[in-house]
C-alpha cells in the first residue's frame, strides 16, 4: 500500500496540477486521503494513472466495501499542511 501511495504522489508531483491540495494519512492500519479542489477546478487525479492505481489498490485492500469519495465541510483549520 505504501508503495502505491509513494508512486501516486511522485506522479502528482511530476504533473504539478494547480488548484488542489492532496494528502494521504495513516494511523496504524487505517488510511485516509484528503483532497481539496479549488472552486472551478476539475479534479485532476482521475487523469493521473498512478492516482487511479492507488484508488484500485485501496479498493482491493479495503475491509468491507471499497471507500468512495465524500465531500465534507471544513469547520476550522489552522495552517493545515
Amino acid at each position: 500500500m505504501t508503495e502505491a501511495v509513494r508512486t501516486a504522489f511522485e506522479a502528482v508531483d511530476a504533473e504539478q496540477p494547480q488548484g488542489i491540495r492532496y494528502a494521504y494519512l495513516r494511523s496504524g492500519e487505517q488510511f485516509m486521503a484528503l483532497l481539496e479542489v479549488a472552486d472551478g477546478v476539475e479534479n485532476p487525479l482521475p487523469g493521473i494513472e498512478a492516482a487511479r492505481n492507488l484508488q484500485a489498490t485501496v479498493a482491493k485492500l479495503a475491509v468491507g466495501p471499497a471507500p468512495s469519495p465524500e465531500p465534507f465541510e471544513v469547520l476550522g483549520a489552522y495552517r493545515m499542511f
